[in-house]
This record gives structure tokens, C-alpha cells and sequence, in this order.
């Protein structure tokens, strides 16, 4: 079973603890997990347009469910121009659950397969 989970991650600069230190910091934030590629993408897209009420997003950056050679666009973000230096990137990864026998069982034989490849 495979989900979708839609993120923002957020990179700025924070007040240093110290005179030589940069403070960079980075915040994320989960919108939602959701059942469909299409329902993240949709859900992005509105989240692209709240934020595009406070930062800088081009009109033709949104989630797409085809983009370049077929694939779907995954990755929003602003960093080549940046709203008062505060980066973002909005991001659905694809969450795949896997029963966890199955997959324990699978690590053996791999090895097993491993092994007998080497003997031979």
C-alpha cells in the first residue's frame, strides 16, 4: 500500500548564538498524507497558493501529474528567489508500507542469493 505525504520545509537564518556563527535553521511542516498522487497534488497546489499570499512563487510552479519525460513534478520551491532570504520547499514523497514479515523474509533470501553468488 502506498501513500502520499505533502511537506514543507522551510530554511532561514536565526539570530547566532555566538559573534562567528551563522545560525541556519530549517523547519518542517507535514500538510497532510493522502490516498492518491492526485489528492497531494491538488492539496499542494492550494498550499502553493497560500504561500504565494506571503512569498514569491512564479505562476508555473505548481505539482503537476505529468512534467518532464512523463513523471510527475514533486518539488516546489523557491530557492533562486528567495522572499527576504527564507527559502521553502514543498515536497510529496511517496510513503510505501510494506508488511514487515514479508520484507524481513525477503532480506534473508537476498542474502542467501547474495551468498551462493559469491561461491560460485
Amino acid at each position: 500500500m502506498n501513500k502520499e505525504l505533502l511537506t514543507i520545509e522551510f530554511r532561514y537564518l536565526d539570530k547566532p548564538k555566538s559573534e562567528h556563527d551563522c545560525e541556519c535553521k530549517n523547519k518542517t511542516i507535514t500538510i497532510g498524507i493522502f490516498d492518491t498522487l492526485e489528492e497531494a497534488i491538488s492539496e499542494g497546489n492550494k498550499t502553493l497558493n497560500v504561500l504565494s499570499k506571503t512569498f514569491e512563487v512564479r505562476s508555473d510552479d505548481k505539482f503537476k501529474l505529468n512534467h518532464l519525460f512523463g513523471s510527475p513534478k514533486r518539488l516546489v520551491t523557491n530557492c533562486c528567489y528567495p522572499t527576504k532570504g527564507i527559502q521553502f520547499f514543498a515536497k510529496i514523497t511517496t510513503l510505501k508500507f510494506d508488511d514487515l514479515n514479508e520484507t524481513v523474509n525477503e532480506t534473508f533470501k537476498a542474502f542467501d542469493r547474495y551468498s551462493k553468488f559469491i561461491k560460485s
